[in-house]
């Protein structure tokens, strides 16, 4: 459907505001300036989410330098400087950075729209694993009760790890990334070995060899954090209101001991950990209050063998238990 004149207009001002705040990304003025626009109407809001999520789908391309060339000029001729202040872009060179700052490096790269036929869903059900070679020779790894979604452009590899785990061993192709969204977080990839769990709020990012670029979509009222590069043995993550945390060295092959049939807890919080042990039983485990959920759990057990891993925790843990046909209740010895 074309978009209408006023719309255009809109997201012309958008991606004049994107260019502004990642070339200022300090400057508070400009910043509360541009609060003040996207918060005048939804429509101010939903276009600067738009440009903001097509510039992030390039991810390390969006700082190549044919594009910050591109880039560039087209702020110049907008006349833009960083000491200007409010929106006096003319439409002429909002139009002009909106090229530069979308469409060039959609142009650049050969982007294409996602075809239907290139589309894939990825399911495993409760206890199943298994994995999937894609057309590209890439391999996917999917945990138990895991959903991945793939598709494929000529410029573009995409995958949505909607929830679960999998482990991604990515073919080399220069022209082409892998993108694996996660939640707010997409790791890009050219050839390597990475693994990405996505459980509610929780992403974590452990890179087996290669190296990853990990990026954040930017909150409701900020700009996006800059990427996080990993190195082998490294592990990324992201939980619901606490800052992004990396590991050093961690041990890969307990990392992978899931694909073993082993579940490897390393100072978790209960709930984390029954979560994961759901994904191999129909019997779940229910974590009923706050203490019981923040309690911390170590140790591996067998992928499914959930009257184990109970038993466990009421032996180390001031807990109660009980039980019925579908469910284990869970709580803090009052």
């Amino acid at each position: 459907m074309a978009r209408s004149l006023s719309d255009s207009i809109v997201h012309e001002e958008a991606a004049g505001w994107l260019m502004r705040l990642q070339a200022a990304p300090n400057d508070v003025a400009t910043f509360e300036t541009f609060e003040d626009w996207r918060d005048a109407a939804p429509e101010h809001r939903e276009a600067f989410d738009a440009v903001q999520d097509s510039w992030a789908l390039f991810g390390e391309q969006a700082a190549a330098p044919e594009l910050l060339v591109l880039r560039r000029d087209a702020l110049d001729r907008a006349g833009w400087t960083g000491r200007r202040r409010g929106l006096d872009l003319g439409r002429r060179g909002l139009a002009a950075g909106l090229a530069a700052l979308v469409l060039a490096p959609l142009t650049l790269y050969g982007w294409r729209r996602l075809r239907p036929d290139a589309d894939q869903t990825l399911r495993t059900a409760i206890g199943e694993q298994r994995t999937v070679t894609l057309s590209d020779g890439s391999r996917v790894s999917l945990d138990a009760n895991t959903l991945v979604k793939v598709a494929y452009s000529p410029a573009l590899r995409l995958a949505e790890v909607v929830e679960g785990r999998a482990h991604f061993e990515v073919a080399k192709d220069k022209a082409r990334p892998m993108k694996v969204r996660a939640g707010r977080r997409t790791v890009t990839a050219l050839g390597t070995a990475f693994t990405v769990e996505h459980e509610g709020e929780r992403v974590v990012v452990t890179l087996v060899e290669g190296r990853v670029a990990v990026t954040e979509t930017a909150p409701a009222r900020g700009v996006a954090p800059p990427p996080k590069e990993l190195a082998p043995q490294q592990q990324l993550v992201f939980a619901a209101d606490a800052a992004p945390r990396m590991h050093e060295a961690v041990d890969v092959e307990r990392a992978m001991a899931w694909r073993e049939g082993k579940l490897v807890f390393d100072d978790e919080s209960l709930a984390d950990a029954a979560a994961r042990v759901n994904n191999y039983s129909r019997v779940k485990i229910v974590v009923e209050d706050a203490p019981a959920r923040a309690l911390r759990v170590s140790g591996i057990f067998n992928a499914g063998d959930t009257p184990a891993f109970v038993e466990a925790v009421q032996s180390y843990f001031p807990v109660d238990v009980s039980t019925d046909e579908s469910t284990v209740q869970i709580r803090s010895r009052s």
